[in-house]
């Protein structure tokens, strides 16, 4: 039997106001990661350094080796959309397990490397299997490329596995993690305006939480509206299945049309957990918080006796709406009423928000020249305008606020997609060459380097550090910001000292002729298709009708070829 009654106060308060409090020495940080496509390499590469750091130190603190201070800083959250939602999925099963990191010097990297998030990345998501016609000669086409890859991938993460255990008490108890959705059914709400008046919407921008207990951890109690995710399921019987929690990793990377949209399900009552923030009409008073009931009649199916308890839904990319990833991962640590302390003398919460993309943003066409400049820029707008809002980069910015910070692609001078090898064509280019997803995955672990000995820091009279640093330990790793002494949350020691070398930049490594033939294969087998293809197939044959075969291909591999020249990479 679903549960209907409105939530009550005492409710809301237990599962969106109140927060633990941080403990003594202690500094907590949720993981952002948003939308990438192709990308993601690079944010696989900060992730997988970022898991080498905090491994290096809190081994040697755990030792007592001299040179490790005795603070401690917690991964309590991880949110993810589109790209950054398959390296959430990615993070949270490989953070049970002692796995290889990836530089450089790493040898046969193509040939597999154990590292999940280079092997997922590099050496599974390609663009030969994405054209691969096995979707559509086994009689389904439901999107523009074949999405095997990513059922391989999301299979590849969801089961990994290694020989070794590895306690990592740096991490919450439990992690939670938050994919975002894009839920094309929708959520049926109903808001009572009194006098017989209502009005009624359906909300499109969605999510899933999950409470992951690793083996060194308790028996939790989840939120009610979260499923749990155990490494062993005889000590949390409540726990779900992980082939289950890669249906909504592929659900997350489902960019629409792209790759084919996915079918979820998920108890019903979890949509009886959301609610909204609604202003005082007092200056300086608390806003008031009010429970977004669903409509339990819409979602009541013609005849049934009552609301089924599953609700089946079919899903895109969850960057397709704005669903606020970064306010998903900041009210996870303060409470949706709560505030992180911003001065770096006070600070002990923050959002760590992974971006490739951050800087300049180009602008669409200023008139449709075709019907493949006009998918090409909605497409971009959908990308741009739900990506963050100005507020979150503003605060991430802000070199005054210590509450937000921000890792983005860096090069030679160059920032955001100008950077990373793969921001091509919308950032898909990446998936057409190894070489490209290996240069912005090394350049993800140097970045995250630099990041976490030059920024990821709090002055040093924050009480997070009181009495766990020598004065030896502040002289090798002190910081100075705005000429006062700051200290790293999380020092560099061990192999995560060793500096890191990115690779050089991959020019002359793809040549955009030898998917001639796959792209017309897969164009040709589309138009081809017997069954019903919707849109898809109606613009296809559209384009084939009106350019050819050929010239679709021709014009494929000349998008290609400009993005290469456009990155210095041809």
């Amino acid at each position: 039997m679903v549960n209907k009654k409105v939530l009550s106060p005492q409710e809301i308060d237990d599962w969106f106001v109140t927060v633990p409090p941080v403990p003594a020495n202690t500094f907590e940080f949720a993981l952002v990661m948003g939308g990438t496509v192709s990308a993601g390499a690079y944010t696989a590469g900060v992730v997988d350094f970022l898991i080498e750091a905090l491994d290096n130190w809190t081994e040697l603190r755990a030792q007592g080796d001299a040179a490790a201070p005795k603070h401690h800083t917690m991964l309590r959250v991880i949110t993810g959309t589109s790209g950054g939602g398959v390296n959430a999925a990615i993070t949270a099963r490989a953070l049970a397990y002692e796995f290889p990191h990836v530089a450089r010097a790493t040898p046969n990297w193509q040939g597999g490397t154990g590292n999940p998030f280079f092997d997922i990345w590099v050496n599974t998501l390609t663009l030969n299997d994405f054209l691969a016609t096995s979707d559509i000669d086994g009689g389904k086409f439901v999107s523009l490329l074949n999405g095997a890859p990513i059922d391989k991938g999301a299979a590849l993460a969801a089961n990994f596995t290694a020989p070794r255990i590895r306690p990592r008490p740096y991490l919450g108890d439990p992690l939670r993690v938050i994919l975002t959705l894009t839920n094309l059914r929708g959520v049926p709400y109903k808001t009572d305006l009194g006098g017989g008046l209502g009005e009624s919407f359906i909300d499109h921008a969605d999510y899933a939480r999950f409470a992951l207990v690793y083996p060194t951890h308790a028996i939790v109690t989840p939120r009610p509206d979260e499923f749990v995710l155990s490494f062993d399921e005889s000590r949390q019987p409540q726990a779900v299945g992980w082939d289950m929690f890669s249906t909504f990793a592929q659900a997350t990377a489902a960019f629409p049309i792209g790759f084919p949209a996915r079918e979820l399900v998920r108890p019903v009552e979890h949509y009886r957990y959301r609610i909204a923030i609604l202003p005082s009409a007092v200056a300086g008073a608390p806003a008031a918080l009010w429970p977004r009931m669903p409509d339990w009649d819409a979602l009541n199916p013609a005849g049934a006796a009552d609301v089924a308890e599953d609700y089946r839904f079919l899903t895109v990319d969850g960057g397709a709406t704005d669903n606020e990833p970064i306010e998903l991962g900041r009210t996870a640590l303060a409470g949706v009423l709560g505030r992180n302390p911003r001065d770096p003398k006070t600070a002990n919460r923050a959002v760590l928000l992974v971006d490739p993309f951050a800087g300049k943003a180009g602008l669409g066409p200023e008139m449709a020249e075709s019907l493949v400049t006009l998918l090409g820029a909605v497409v971009n707008t959908f990308t741009q305008q739900t990506r963050y809002n100005s507020q979150d980069l503003l605060l991430a910015a802000d070199p005054n606020v210590f509450s937000r910070f921000l890792i983005t692609a860096q090069r030679d001078g160059k920032t955001g997609g100008d950077a990373i090898a793969a921001n091509g064509l919308g950032a898909f280019i990446g998936f057409a060459c190894p070489a490209f997803m290996r240069h912005d995955f090394l350049l993800g672990r140097k970045n995250c380097q630099d990041f976490l000995r030059e920024t990821f820091v709090l002055h040093q009279d924050n009480p997070v550090f009181a009495g766990a640093w020598t004065p030896a330990q502040t002289q090798q790793h002190k910081v100075i910001v705005n000429g006062e002494v700051h200290l790293p949350l999380i020092p560099l020691l061990g192999d995560a000292a060793v500096p890191e070398t990115p690779a050089s930049w991959p020019k002359h490594q793809l040549n955009p002729d030898s998917y001639h033939e796959a792209i017309e294969d897969r164009f040709k087998a589309a138009v081809e298709f017997e069954g019903s293809g919707g849109a898809i197939s109606s613009t296809l044959a559209w384009l084939i009708a009106h350019f050819g075969e050929d010239k679709v291909a021709d014009l494929a591999i000349n998008k290609m070829k400009q993005a290469l020249k456009d990155a210095d990479l041809a």
